[in-house]
């Protein structure tokens, strides 16, 4: 434990955060209707360990409530001075089988772009660069596969995830919405 301090990623979730509706008179061919983002699950490889692998839960299944949604299973212990493979995978599990978002924005990646931003308090740490782009010319980042380097100064802190729809509008940035989920 001496070489890992805590990289807390706890979630805070606004409605308008965790839904995706899209306007299918804007997008083509036709998007489907409504879903919920009621699970956010991110999956950390070391790189030098395989074996070190690290997931982090934040649910909310409740998501027209205004219930605090789960985050005890978001927090990870993460290794000073390592690399971490960082994968996204997103879930609607309103419904069963629970439906997996995930796939969903990557077929349609050239109008979506998730964010995984540090806290203040570990910006200087934590590095998080995305490794997935879309079709776009040029290709911008789509942010579900990233590489997350870690100093050897660490603290605790806090990852903010922002998926952002930007039909026929992605440029690649991200402005800063309030109400917007917080992994």
């Amino acid at each position: 434990m001496k070489n890992s301090k805590s990289l807390i990623i706890m979630s805070s979730l606004a409605i308008i955060g965790i839904q995706c509706k899209k306007d299918e008179a804007v997008v083509t061919p036709p998007v489907p209707g409504h879903e919920y983002m009621t699970t956010v699950k991110l999956r950390l490889e070391n790189t030098a360990n395989p074996n070190d692998t690290i997931w982090a839960t934040w649910r909310d299944l409740t998501p027209e409530d205004t219930n605090a949604p789960d985050t005890s299973l978001a927090i990870v212990n993460v290794k000073k001075n390592s690399t971490y493979k960082l994968s996204a995978f997103i879930l609607d599990e309103t419904h069963l089988p629970a439906e997996d978002i995930t796939e969903e924005i990557r077929e349609r990646a050239n109008y979506h772009r998730f964010f995984l931003l540090p806290s203040s308090s570990i910006s200087n740490y934590v590095v998080v660069t995305p490794t997935d782009y879309d079709s776009n010319s040029p290709s911008l980042q789509l942010g579900l596969e990233n590489v997350v380097t870690i100093s050897d100064n660490i603290a605790s802190g806090r990852l903010q995830g922002i998926l952002k729809h930007q039909p026929n509008t992605k440029d690649g940035t991200m402005e800063v919405i309030q109400n917007y989920w917080v992994i």
